[in-house]
Parts: structure tokens; sequence; C-alpha cells
């Protein structure tokens, strides 16, 4: 049996479900192919043109197996686990009869059949060692690569230096597209290669599981979040508006309350995305508040997302310079 979140197995199927090939004479690669090695699913689909590779660890540790599931069946199979919310936890068994899916409802079994499947660890493991001299990765906006759909049949690319624009070249065609930045790990390919060596048949064994955290954290900081909500809504009502620090409080309180809720709804979001990450995220989180250091590093997170830290500090002081001047004013107009 192995287990995962309906969201990781929603997500692989969206990731590798446009390279499916359409031809059914060829069953092997007309729908998606599934493999665990215990550690991770794999998602795998080719139409010889294209190769798609996505994977998810799994919540324990679990057994091998592989199977394919048709192109057909992934057409209904699909809109059935969008049905689920994405912390709904599926359990996956195969079999000869295929792809036995266990939910809180029940069971649904999944007609498939375990093909021969191309040998795709070799395909990329080749891919990141051959360009592993050519430069660091390139980080592309995936909505904008949609753009050039009607640019030509075929374009040929290329980046020139890191940090420029990546050169598309078509028939009386030419176009430029920034690369975004990338924060992540593995942000170049040897750290790829390595990451995905155990996926790929390189260095042995698959790297161990990584248990996910016991739950606890989330739902600690989601309540903390509508306290501090309701807490601030109230006290803003009772403050002095006709002073400026009664004011200040005001739009503190303001402030506290909008973004106790904004949190609280995003980490709702995100629990319902993926528990596991959302527990790792809070659990982390609590760690760098205990640290009191959170002002060095969203200092150090805006400088790095381009933005200018020290505008925005110049900018605050010069406004509460002008709100002081402006208090200041109206209390010897009102002693006059």
């Amino acid at each position: 049996m192995t287990t995962i979140n309906a969201h990781k197995l929603q997500r692989m199927i969206k990731q590798t479900q446009p390279h499916i090939s359409p031809d059914e004479g060829v069953p092997a690669i007309n729908g998606i192919r599934f493999e665990c090695d215990g550690i991770h699913i794999h998602a795998l689909a080719s139409d010889r043109y294209t190769f798609a590779a996505a994977r998810t660890k799994v919540r324990e540790e679990t057994d091998t197996w592989s199977i394919t599931i048709s192109e057909k069946t992934i057409g209904w199979l699909a809109p059935w686990l969008e049905t689920h919310e994405g912390d709904t936890i599926l359990d996956l068994s195969a079999s000869e009869d295929g792809l036995t899916i266990t939910d809180d409802e029940g069971k649904l079994l999944v007609p498939a059949k375990d093909y021969a499947f191309p040998k795709w660890q070799g395909l990329f493991r080749d891919a990141l060692q051959d360009a592993s001299t050519s430069g660091d990765l390139l980080s592309l906006d995936t909505k904008m690569l949609a753009r050039w759909k009607h640019a030509d049949t075929h374009l040929r690319v290329w980046q020139t230096m890191p940090e420029k624009p990546l050169l598309l070249v078509g028939d009386d065609f030419l176009g430029l597209q920034m690369p975004c930045r990338y924060s992540g790990d593995a942000k170049d390919r040897p750290a790829v290669l390595s990451d995905w060596s155990g996926s790929l048949g390189q260095g042995g064994k698959p790297a161990e599981i990584t248990v996910p955290p016991a739950p606890g954290a989330v739902a600690e900081m989601a309540e903390s979040m509508l306290q501090q909500t309701l807490r601030s809504t109230s006290e803003m009502f009772g403050v002095d508006m006709d002073s400026l620090k009664g004011r200040g409080a005001f739009n503190a309180w303001v402030h506290s309350g909008i973004y106790a809720w904004s949190a609280y709804r995003l980490l709702e979001a995100l629990k319902k995305a993926d528990p596991d990450l959302a527990e790792t995220t809070v659990r982390d989180l609590n760690e760098q508040l205990e640290s009191g250091e959170i002002g060095e590093w969203a200092w150090d997170a805006a400088e790095e997302a381009g933005h200018n830290p020290q505008k925005w500090h110049d900018d605050y002081e010069a406004h509460k310079t002008k709100l002081a001047e402006k208090d200041a004013a109206e209390n010897v107009a009102g002693a006059e």
C-alpha cells in the first residue's frame, strides 16, 4: 500500500498529461506511466517529441510497483481526483487488475497495465551530465512561455549569458524572454542531478524517505491568527482618534487584524493543498520567530527580491517626521 496526499497525485497528472502520446496503437506511451521506487512515485509521459517526468515522495516507505494508465482512463480519473480536497489521504495499490485507490468513501479500481516503458532514467541523467559544463540553470516563467505558441511551428532558443534574455528565433521572427528569479534549492545542474540520483539510478538505492512532521503546529498557528484577528478588530475601536498616538494605534490595530486574517486564510489554503508542507513551514517559521532576527531576514529577503529596503526605511522615517510636524503645528494652533 502506497499513501500520498490527493493534491500530489492531481499535480503529477497535470504536469504530465499534456505529453501523452495520442497513438493508441502504442499503449506503452498512450497514457501516464506511474513508477514507485519505495520512496517516490514517478509520473511519466512522452509522445517521442517531449518527455515529462514528475515525482513526489510517499508518506511512508512502501513496496515498489509500476503501472500505466491510458489516456482515455486519465480523462475521467483526473476529474474524479479533483473532487477531493488536497489534504485527502489516498492509498494506492497496484495489481494485475489495475490501480486501486482507496479514500474515506471507499475503493476505486482504475484499469491499468504494466507495459514495458522506455528507459527514462539514463535519458535524463545523460542530459543533466552533458549540460553540466554549459552554465547555470535558466529559470523561466511558464505563463510567459505560452505566449510563443503562435510565433512559429518551431523555435530555436539559446541564452548568451547568465541573467540575460532567452533568445527565440523563428521564420521571420525574433523574440526575447527575460529569465525570472529562482530562490529554491538545487540552483545548478549538479545539484539537480544529485537530488534526482536515486530516481535516475545513480548512486545505488533511492534516498531515505523524509517522515512528514506530526500535525499540530498548523492548528496552533491558525488558532493564534484567529485570536489576533478578533483582538485587533476589537481594540481598534477603543483608541483616541483625536491624538497622533491614538490614530497611530488605530492604524496599527487595523493592520494587525488585516495581516492576521490574511495569514489565517493563506495557512488554511496551504494546509488543504499540502498538509505536510504546511506543518514543515510553520515549524520553521516558529523557529525564526523565536530567534528574534526576522527583521534582518526580511531586509535580506527584500534585497534578494530586487527591492530597496533602505529606501523603504527612509521613506517611512520621512513620513513619521511629516506627521510629527503636522501634529506639533495643530497643537500650537490649538493653544492659541
